[in-house]
């Protein structure tokens, strides 16, 4: 539909455009012929003054020829004697024009001859006249010089009256012209407007459906806009329950290794070290296997208590994250060799269980990095408390980030995103600073709010400190003693 419409607009404006080189031709044509009959008209109107002044100039003449045939005086001639090379001029004038114009011509050939015979007759009565008035003044009473006169005036007439009608018909044509210039003026504009019309409303039609275009494209935008959002949002929501389902497991699993394997294990080292009494005199080679075996069974409580602190770090739940965060750093630093810059406020309030573990996954993550990536010699680590906000910030002197590690965040490297998951989770902001051979600092704003600031709760001695779960207290640790021997667990 939109192609047949282009087209006929094509077509519209093609045949307007036609039309309009067609009127524009007519019109110049027409102007073309005003601009000729004008001039023509001019030069109508200047032979006119050319046949009026041969004819004043005949009268003249004829005025000083009887002027001096009834004085005698030779001043009355002087009129004549002018008019004669003006009427010569006059009539060479007249003959020039008409050369190309063969029916003018033989009107001015007859009305030339008229005034010829006049002139000729003028002549002749001013001869006699010098010789014998009388004889002059006969001829001029023959009527002769006023019939030659008579005729001479007739056929300027005719001339004049050809002329008037040239003029006239010049008028008429220009009038037609004019007219024509008029109509077609005036179609013109017509066409035009219709043009400008019909360019118009297709402009209006194209601008209505290019805007119900745009608005359609701005509302599936904003829809798409919004499940975008919802879909973050659900996503967001999503990490971060995974993470919580996380910790919860994790918490699960250390709870489990520390009361079901650490039960066995430490019944295990009760029962070994009950039989190495039994046999350790009768048998010394025994005894040294058993006790063997429960240097072995010491070494797997090391480690579920190294599991059970990566899992769920005994010391967060028990003194808070600040206690944690300095342990943690400690550890780090004496297993790399660093030198390490630990700053704890001691105005920060007690977090939420989720708070805390999230800001002590962040800054385990951020040690591992430097541990791992960074080739760092020191790390800093500050925990403040300012206006409502807990900042923590962690810092390196490693070889830094590389400069597209903005882009390589959501290609493959998860530590980064966990990270700004878990603050985003709390409300908060993270920030990375890094460039390349300039270490790298991790700041983190969280905002103090119910959420993450732990309910004061009243407790005997009136510390207001949250009371937090101690671990049971392992069997590992009980120093079992059999007949007359003792074994620290």
């Amino acid at each position: 539909m939109f192609k047949q419409s282009m087209l006929r607009s094509t077509l519209l404006l093609a045949g307007g455009i036609v039309l309009t080189v067609v009127v524009l031709i007519a019109s110049e044509a027409g102007n073309i012929r005003l601009r000729q009959g004008y001039t023509e008209v001019i030069q109508s109107q200047q032979v006119q003054g050319q046949i009026t002044s041969l004819l004043g100039e005949l009268v003249n003449a004829e005025a000083g020829q009887r002027g001096f045939l009834l004085t005698g005086k030779e001043s009355y001639l002087q009129p004549y004697y002018q008019a004669l090379p003006r009427i010569n001029a006059l009539m060479g004038a007249l003959r020039n024009r008409y050369a190309d114009d063969p029916e003018a011509l033989k009107l001015f050939t007859d009305a030339s001859t008229a005034v010829n015979r006049k002139l000729t007759e003028m002549d002749l009565t001013l001869i006699y006249g010098k010789r014998d008035v009388e004889v002059a003044l006969d001829l001029v009473r023959t009527d002769f010089g006023k019939q030659t006169m008579e005729n001479a005036r007739r056929g300027l007439q005719a001339l004049l009256q050809r002329e008037a009608g040239s003029v006239s018909q010049s008028l008429v044509f220009a009038d037609r012209d004019l007219a024509l210039s008029r109509y077609g003026i005036g179609l013109l504009t017509a066409i035009n407007i219709v043009l400008l019309v019909v360019v118009g409303l297709q402009h209006s039609r194209r601008l209505a459906l290019s805007e119900a275009a745009r608005s359609e494209l701005e509302e599936e935008s904003a829809r798409l806009e919004r499940m975008v959002r919802a879909r973050t949002r659900q996503l967001s929501a999503l990490a971060s329950h995974l993470q919580r389902v996380t910790e919860d497991e994790k918490t699960r699993l250390a709870r489990e290794l520390h009361d079901e394997l650490g039960a066995i294990l430490t019944a295990t080292k009760l029962d070994m070290h009950w039989v190495r009494g039994r046999v350790q005199d009768t048998h010394p080679d025994v005894a040294e296997k058993l006790t063997r075996v429960m240097r072995h069974v010491d070494q797997g409580i090391q480690i579920k208590r190294r599991l059970i602190e990566d899992l769920r770090p005994t010391v967060l739940l028990n003194l808070g994250l600040k206690e944690a965060i300095g342990q943690l750093a400690e550890e780090v630093a004496a297993r790399n060799q660093w030198e390490a810059d630990v700053q704890l406020a001691e105005a920060a309030p007690p977090l939420r269980d989720d708070a805390a573990i999230a800001l002590y996954r962040i800054v385990q993550e951020s040690l591992t990095n430097a541990s791992k990536y960074a080739a760092a010699k020191r790390v800093s680590i500050a925990l403040a408390c300012a206006n409502g906000v807990l900042t923590l910030k962690v810092s390196d002197n490693g070889c830094g980030l590389p400069a597209d590690f903005e882009s390589r965040r959501t290609s493959g490297h998860h530590g980064l995103l966990g990270m700004e998951q878990r603050v985003i989770a709390l409300g908060g902001s993270l920030h990375i600073d890094s460039a390349p051979g300039k270490g790298v600092t991790i700041r983190v704003e969280v905002p103090l709010t119910d959420a993450i600031v732990a309910p004061p709760r009243s407790d005997e001695d009136g510390s207001g400190e949250a009371p937090r779960e101690a671990p049971a207290a392992g069997p590992e640790n009980i120093q079992a003693a059999g007949p007359g021997h003792g074994a620290a667990g």
